[in-house]
């Protein structure tokens, strides 16, 4: 940052865009399009080229991308599992880190190669924690804002006091979302698809002899993951009559990742 950041406030562009943010009405307003005006003041005193806001799902362990800067969402990768990579290890230490090799972080591997390869986004890559209420909710990924080069000192203060406004607003809508869940009476999908799926797998293990399947030395859990997986990727695709795309935005995956999928389970596009 600048070192008139603190000495020359009222002509300092870092501080002013600070201070437009802290008055963006936020309460109303989707959290998308909250965090997009967010980085759209920012842009103004930094030349960034991309930016996402990571939101964590500590009951599945997963991440997904609320919001996106610098590329529309359609293009982005939307989720992916919160186990290897920079971000998980951001979110477990609390410490912003710099994000060097998109091919080893799973929420960027599809924009190295294939369809989806980007030059929108590029490493390094900075991930700033966001916490709230003593829990960590998410990151947000950002592009330098003072250029490339070794040092990040100005980055680092820049987006602490970016990240510290933000979390507060964060949470507050991810508490508004849940009240709203809580007032309707109606229980995530998640909680009814995993009744469901209980019920109809402890089924299939009753039928299972045990013995057998040890003697046999069958890989049982793979089998039926395998199985599960084979049956929803056919009935998404043929509710939406075998286009791909709506499959996967159906299930949740991403394009790759389902033709991926459709070739490993020898699943016929038609």
């Amino acid at each position: 940052m600048s070192s008139s950041f603190f000495t020359n406030p009222r002509s300092n562009p870092e501080l002013r865009s600070l201070y437009q943010i802290a008055l963006l009405p936020s309460v109303q307003t989707p959290l998308e399009d909250y965090f997009f005006k967010v980085m759209t003041i920012v842009a103004e005193c930094f030349p960034i080229r991309y930016s996402a806001l990571v939101l964590r799902d500590s009951h599945k362990g997963s991440l997904h991308v609320e919001g996106v800067y610098g590329l529309g969402k359609d293009g982005h990768p939307q989720d992916c599992k919160a186990e290897k990579g920079i971000i998980p290890q951001v979110l477990e230490s609390q410490q912003p880190m710099v994000i060097r090799d998109l091919a080893q972080e799973p929420l960027y591997e599809d924009v190295t190669k294939g369809p989806k390869k980007t030059d929108k986004i590029h490493a390094p890559l900075l991930c700033f924690p966001l916490a709230a209420g003593g829990e960590v909710i998410g990151t947000i990924n950002i592009s330098p804002l003072y250029g490339p080069r070794n040092e990040l000192i100005e980055d680092y203060q820049f987006l602490s006091i970016l990240s510290a406004m933000l979390s507060p607003v964060i949470r507050h809508h991810q508490m508004r979302r849940d009240e709203a869940l809580a007032r309707s009476g109606k229980k995530p999908k998640s909680s009814r698809l995993e009744e469901v799926l209980g019920e109809r797998l402890s089924e299939v293990l009753n039928k299972v002899d045990p013995y057998v399947e040890a003697k046999l030395k069958s890989g049982l859990l793979d089998d039926i993951v395998a199985l599960v997986e084979k049956i929803l990727i056919q009935s998404a695709l043929e509710r939406v009559d075998y286009v791909q795309v709506a499959a996967a935005q159906l299930l949740g995956i991403n394009r790759n990742t389902l033709r991926k999928k459709m070739k490993d389970l020898k699943i016929k596009s038609r």
